[in-house]
């Protein structure tokens, strides 16, 4: 069944957020290939989620090293990160 991992970011600053957010469209996708689909959405100024759909739990546990290398980078500009990840039951895309 395919996992989401939910991630919440907030910022020191809208300017480290805006850097966060461009720098991630370009290091996120090669750093995590596995991924079915990832989708950032700024939930305000200083905050961002980052929604990633793996196939299945095995898959998206392989990935948990790639992310934390990834996210090396950014240490020092979270104010706080945390994750979260479950099942997903629903995953509607119109046409």
């Amino acid at each position: 069944m395919t996992v989401a991992r939910i991630s919440m970011a907030e910022f020191e600053s809208e300017k480290i957020a805006n850097y966060f957010e461009e720098r991630y469209r370009t290091v996120a996708p090669p750093a995590l290939p596995e991924a079915n689909s990832l989708t950032m959405i700024r939930t305000g100024p200083t905050s961002v989620m980052s929604v990633a759909l793996y196939p299945d739990i095995e898959t998206a546990n392989s990935t948990l090293q790639a992310r934390k290398d990834m996210l090396e980078e950014f240490l020092d500009m979270f104010k706080d990160l945390w994750h979260m990840e479950g099942e997903v039951s629903l995953h509607h895309v119109n046409s």
